[in-house]
């Protein structure tokens, strides 16, 4: 009977214990820590899944410091390790009364001051210190075609006392291009400083050779019954002068005849635009040399382009009269537009974008586009869309497209 009761007990033990062990107590600690003890074999571990190491980005910025005028705009040029987080990256300005900045790291100048552009990717950044200065507008004209160069060299000359000349004026027949010079340190007509587009004699009917700048008329009779602004003889009958008006007075413009700047068209005087004509009577006094030659050489800055006006027009465009209806007008930008698109959904940026000139003429060519769009990046982009005309007149137009 003792015996049986021994036996019995060494059961109940190890029936208690066994339970204990396997998760039939209500104890969660105590089964933790039975499997805590549980040997795992190498075929146990093959099972478990494995740990990915866990790998974070760098990202570097090309410059550390931008350097830019207000109203300008540049990019962060950056790289990304492994470039696999390259469209995670974010951008922040800190001072965004100074600059700004969109999804793809374009930074707009806004005011003078400083502000840190951080660019960001999990939990990797780096930093760009912007410093904006005051931006210096250009001196350039809006009424003139005309291509101006050696502005320092040019006012040197103007306000030193040499007896010579400031100015050499040389006519081009075959491109119908008038070049202007100024000295060099010899004295020399080799430093050019203004290209306008002209119209010289038909049938090579503008006479050749050197002269010299004579009498000047603010208006003149010319031959068929027409007038010219702004003239400034050299030989003759030889003049510089505006395309024809059919009276004394700036709103009966010959239109058809302006549209020929750039050709051969008068009856031997070199026609200008009313601008260019006028720079020539302000600025060219008695005694300037002029010279008339045929070349193919455009010469050192080219030859300007020509800008068309309607037929019906009686004005010349290049004209500062106040009463001249082209002194407002500007070229115009059209079909750029706020847009929202899916990410991955394909975006051209010129697509239907046109533009126009100060004379309606299309320069769709000429538009320039800032910004970019990082379709498979959700985000903010800024474009901004710019045009310049052949009187140097501009367009913009800033417009966001959102990709979500």
């Amino acid at each position: 009977m003792k015996e049986f009761s021994k036996a019995t007990a060494l059961i109940i033990v190890i029936i208690i214990t066994t339970l204990t062990f396997f998760g039939c107590n209500s104890d969660d600690e105590k089964a933790k820590q039975a499997l805590a003890n549980t040997v795992i074999t190498d075929e146990t571990k093959n099972t478990e899944p494995k740990a990915v190491p866990s790998v974070k980005p760098k990202i570097t910025l090309e410059k550390d410091s931008l350097a830019l005028k207000a109203g300008s705009s540049a990019f962060l040029t950056y790289t990304v390790t492994p470039n696999n987080f390259t469209n995670s990256v974010s951008f922040k300005s800190d001072n965004e009364a100074v600059a700004v900045v969109d999804s793809a790291g374009r930074v707009d100048a806004l005011s003078i001051g400083t502000a840190n552009i951080k660019a960001e990717v999990n939990g990797s950044y780096a930093l760009c210190k912007i410093t904006v200065t005051e931006s210096k507008s250009e001196n350039k004209s809006l009424f003139s075609t005309a291509y101006t160069a050696n502005d320092d060299i040019l006012y040197e000359n103007a306000v030193s006392d040499s007896y010579y000349h400031l100015y050499k004026i040389e006519v081009n027949r075959t491109k119908n291009c008038v070049t202007v010079y100024t000295y060099d340190e010899n004295g020399e007509y080799t430093v050019p400083v203004r290209a306008m587009i002209c119209s010289t004699g038909k049938d090579k009917g503008t006479v050749t050779g050197n002269f010299e700048i004579g009498v000047k008329y603010r208006w003149l009779p010319l031959f068929g019954d027409v007038y010219g602004q702004y003239v400034s003889g050299f030989y003759g009958n030889y003049l510089f002068h505006s395309v024809p008006y059919l009276e004394e007075s700036p709103d009966t413009l010959k239109a058809e005849e302006y549209n020929k700047l750039g050709q051969e068209a008068s009856l031997g005087c070199v026609r200008l635009a009313v601008a260019d004509a006028k720079w020539i009577y302000d600025n060219c006094d008695e005694g300037t040399a002029v010279s008339v030659f045929d070349s193919e050489n455009d010469g050192p800055l080219g030859t300007p382009p020509s800008m068309h006006i309607d037929t019906k027009s009686t004005w010349d465009p290049t004209d500062d009269n106040k009463s001249n209806p082209y002194r407002t007008k500007t070229p115009q930008i059209y079909g750029a537009n706020d847009k929202t698109i899916k990410k991955g959904e394909p975006f051209d940026l010129l697509d239907g974008i046109t533009a126009v000139d100060t004379c309606q003429n299309d320069i769709t060519d000429k538009i320039k586009v800032t910004g970019s769009v990082l379709t498979n990046k959700a985000g903010k982009y800024h474009l901004t869309y710019k045009v310049t005309d052949a009187l140097s007149r501009v367009a913009t137009k800033d417009i966001y497209i959102t990709v979500e």
